[in-house]
């Protein structure tokens, strides 16, 4: 399938999530209220944070090695099967660590029957084998699969989750939703690949899946890792504010996510085959449209921050109003740091490269955890989430002018602030002058879109083409 095409796949599978993440989200934010719904978050992030160890590299790994090899049944399969086995192995080590940290740790113990279903969710991640699929580009059986397993996650929540006391039901749900997705996608694999035993204990990826295992975890030192450190040194509330807002910034980001996810196997098969002029035609048109539709979502969703946090959440959130203001020009950063990493360096190899990069953000992260988190908790964990992002694209951006001889495009970002300002009156307007949020968001939002459109009508045709 075409680039297009694998995108529209991919938006179609971001918008249906996040758009049954709005249906879902509004209803069990007012049921459980800041609290529980913060407890609820600590704890899954929390399992999140192993998971990174349990699947190590295999994402991006996975997703490289089967592009390389999708047109041949036995290649892909042998690599499959590699590929498998470690992150088998690795998940399994990982559970080992995990419940010995739940048996001493205090603060984890307190919650441990929520923390033992986690650990069904760290099993059955490592046998979703999205990265399988993905690399083969069937991004039509991942949308299609993802919407028909969440349409039906999101039925049994409002069917079954009817009062705050329900948390453990609503956890419950999210991990069987995870079973399900591994079951399914197992599976449906088996028309691709045939599993051999001798095959899962092929080793021969173990040296890259470290590596690329390390970036990963490195890297959620400013993701993962904030909601941890913030549950250990505040309470739940705080918690509850900061994931918050960062669930609105993740929805953003997952329309550049999806962007970036879609390029990867296709960069990775370019470089494969040598052809340099379309790879450097992609990573400008990449810039292009990052800069294009980053620059006044910031801009929007920042302004908007208090309207967008009141209709999501409800009364009671108004704390993650400034966490969210903070980490939204963390949008644009990520956008442009995926564009280098998942659409240059990864393709390139450059993994040893990137744990460089990956390891001095977490160290940003770390120190500046230590700092300012337990004075300005939530507001101290967006700052710290900003800074590390714009200490990485700073790294990105100096490696591949370095290494590659592509350059940042300032000048095009530049023009695009200028062109979104006209949007983010109307946005500011709005947002200071009517009280109702839905209305604000409503008769700023619109015309802010639709004079950003007219100011863009080329644009969108270039990049779209």
């Amino acid at each position: 399938m075409s680039i297009r095409v694998n995108f529209a796949y991919k938006s179609l599978l971001t918008v249906s999530f996040y758009l049954m993440s709005f249906i879902s989200f509004p209803y069990i934010s007012r049921l459980f209220g800041v609290e529980r719904l913060g407890l609820v978050n600590f704890v899954d992030n929390t399992v999140n944070y192993f998971l990174l160890f349990a699947t190590m590299g295999i994402n991006t790994l996975g997703v490289r090695e089967i592009a390389a090899v999708k047109e041949d049944r036995e290649s892909r399969s042998k690599v499959a099967a590699a590929l498998l086995g470690i992150n088998l192995l690795f998940t399994l080590a990982t559970l080992v660590v995990y419940f010995v940290v739940i048996a001493t740790i205090p603060r984890l113990r307190e919650y441990s029957d929520l923390f033992y279903l986690g650990a069904v969710k760290i099993l059955f991640t490592a046998l979703i084998v999205e990265w399988f699929f993905t690399g083969i580009e069937n991004f039509k059986y991942i949308t299609l699969r993802s919407i028909a397993i969440r349409s039906c996650y999101i039925a049994a929540i409002f069917l079954t989750i009817r009062h705050g006391e329900q948390y453990r039901l609503y956890w419950l749900l999210s991990v069987a939703a995870v079973v399900v997705n591994a079951v399914v996608n197992l599976a449906y694999a088996r028309r691709y690949i045939d599993l051999h035993l001798k095959d899962l204990l092929d080793l021969r990826y173990m040296k890259s899946n470290l590596t690329l295992g390390v970036y990963a975890i490195m890297t959620s030192m400013y993701l993962t890792f904030n909601v941890m450190y913030l549950g250990l040194v505040t309470d739940n509330t705080e918690v509850g504010y900061y994931t918050t807002a960062f669930k609105v910034y993740s929805v953003i980001l997952g329309f550049f996510s999806a962007f970036a996810s879609v390029m990867l196997p296709r960069m990775s098969a370019i470089v494969a085959a040598g052809d340099k002029q379309s790879f450097e035609r992609l990573v400008i048109r990449s810039f292009d449209a990052v800069a294009t539709f980053s620059t006044p979502i910031v801009l929007c969703s920042t302004i908007f921050a208090p309207q967008i946090i009141r209709v999501l959440a409800g009364t009671g959130y108004e704390g993650a109003v400034v966490p969210m203001q903070i980490i939204m020009p963390t949008i644009c950063l990520v956008a442009i740091s995926q564009v280098m990493t998942l659409q240059v360096l990864m393709p390139m190899r450059r993994e040893r490269i990137l744990l460089i990069i990956s390891i001095v953000g977490a160290a940003v992260s770390v120190i500046a955890n230590a700092l300012i988190v337990k004075q300005l908790h939530s507001i101290g964990s967006a700052i710290v989430l900003l800074v590390a992002e714009v200490v990485v694209t700073l790294l990105c951006a100096i490696t591949i002018r370095r290494d590659c001889g592509i350059r940042l495009p300032i000048s095009l970002f530049c023009r695009e602030l200028v062109l979104s300002l006209p949007s983010a009156a109307i946005a500011l307007v709005a947002s200071r002058s009517i009280d109702s949020p839905f209305i604000a968001l409503a008769v700023g939002g619109i015309p802010a879109v639709a004079v950003w459109s007219a100011l863009h009508l080329k644009t969108l045709k270039v990049v779209w083409g």
